[in-house]
């Protein structure tokens, strides 16, 4: 067996001399084994052990396992405990999902503090069945299907060559100690039914079942990889690069056979997901403006076009102009002026302009996004007016609302709508002395 693991490490060039490799261990027997095969080696490697703190003393007792098994024979090893059904609560997700999430964060924070250029997981060939059945009830495309690659970024899978019970075999031929999970038993999760009654049900029908769904996993691969590279093709064509962000022209995509396809794969990487692809393609061939929100990118539908933003981190920035002073305006994107009020003075009707009344503006002056609920008194208006009221009479696109900036006084209240509307609250009148005009670089 540890000729055809390194062969198969080899073959897939998963493992090079230089690399050292993060083995994620939990005391079972399929990670156990893949330790007694590294051991065998000379690759450079440690140990991680995650105790999710989810079966009580069985949880204990798997960490200790590794623990001393690591001490006993020198081997590098990191534990960690995580409160997993806080974070699974916290976060509404599942049990699995949290399990998940934690572990493969701490594994990346390992490998960025440790210098890991590999971590390494114990799946095996009846994890890629598994898997593939997994996401057949969960609706997938071909990529969906393939089941569990040997490599995806950093992480690396070296046991695929073989299944649970050549692995089974290899311990008990080296009398290999390792703990059951009672968890596994229990077929309550969806990943255990399967194991436990769905293939070999599959088994009973045809005794060659495993070889035949591996080779047809394997079949889907190659044909997945082929569909990829000819949606690369067509996503250079269509996703034209701006400075802030993308475009797609919407005549282009509809000239595509089976636009949506084409529309998920072009936008799912960012963000996007099926139902979401579904209602843009619902008003495509309509001159509605429509937005969509992603946890990384804003898409605005437009008449003609599609665009395509990142998503700023935060709703609520706040920096401070301190005082009068030409580096610290600078900083912030504008210059200012000081002028006497009189009759001789020429107000510029620009909108980048901005004029003030001096002893209204009180420093430190703030810079801030908008925030539901903010409100001015628009010079020439009639009285308070809200910023939503503002924007959806001026048809800012959501776009446009993200990137408006407001110029607040110390107190708080709103200024100027940079670029676009002051606040009559501070503006220049008879009785104004000194007037302060600031301009956007």
């Amino acid at each position: 067996m540890i000729e055809d693991f390194c062969n198969y490490i080899c073959s897939k060039q998963l493992v090079t001399p230089k690399d050292k490799v993060l083995l994620t261990v939990s005391s079972g027997v399929d990670s156990m084994v893949m330790l007694h095969l590294f051991m065998q080696t000379s690759f450079d490697f440690a140990i991680a052990h995650c105790n999710f703190q989810l079966r009580g003393q069985d949880s204990v007792g798997d960490e200790q396992f590794v623990l001393e098994f690591a001490h006993q024979h020198n081997i590098e090893i990191f534990c960690q405990r995580f409160e997993t059904k806080e974070y699974a609560v916290k976060n509404g997700i599942s049990i699995q999902m949290a399990a998940r999430d934690l572990r493969y964060e701490w594994f990346k924070q390992l490998a960025d503090n440790h210098k890991f250029t590999k971590i390494a997981t114990a799946h095996h060939q009846d994890d890629v069945i598994e898997t593939f059945f997994l996401n057949s009830i969960r609706k997938t495309g071909i990529t969906g299907l393939q089941g569990i690659r040997p490599k995806s970024g950093n992480i690396i899978r070296p046991m695929l060559f073989c299944d649970k019970e050549t692995i089974r075999s290899y311990a008990k031929e080296h009398q290999i100690a390792y703990r059951e999970d009672c968890t596994n038993a229990d077929d309550h999760y969806s990943r255990n039914f399967i194991r436990l009654n769905i293939i070999p049900t599959f088994e009973r029908l045809k005794p060659d079942f495993k070889h035949n769904i591996l080779a047809t996993i394997d079949v889907l691969s190659q044909q997945a990889a082929i569909y990829q590279s000819h949606i690369e093709s067509i996503k250079s064509k269509l996703l034209l690069k701006k400075a802030d962000g993308y475009t797609i022209k919407i005549a282009e995509v509809k000239q595509l056979p089976n636009t949506v396809t084409y529309l998920y794969e072009i936008l799912s990487d960012f963000g996007l997901n099926a139902s979401q692809v579904k209602q843009l393609y619902s008003c495509i061939d309509t001159s509605e403006e429509k937005n969509f929100q992603t946890n990384t990118h804003l898409l605005l539908k437009l008449r003609d076009e599609i665009q395509i933003y990142p998503q700023t981190n935060s709703v609520h920035i706040v920096e401070k102009i301190d005082s009068l002073d030409v580096q610290i305006f600078n900083n912030h994107g504008f210059t200012y002026e000081i002028a006497e009020n009189n009759s001789h003075y020429l107000f510029d009707k620009s909108k980048h302009i901005a004029y003030f009344d001096m002893d209204k503006l009180i420093f430190p002056l703030l810079i801030r996004n908008w925030e539901q609920g903010d409100f001015f008194y628009p010079i020439n208006g009639k009285g308070k007016k809200k910023l939503s009221d503002f924007f959806a009479d001026n048809k800012f696109n959501s776009l446009e609302k993200q990137q408006t900036k407001l110029l607040c006084a110390s107190t708080g209240e709103i200024a100027w709508i940079i670029n676009y509307r002051s606040d009559s609250r501070f503006k220049v009148d008879e009785k104004t002395k000194t007037i302060l005009i600031i301009k956007c670089l």
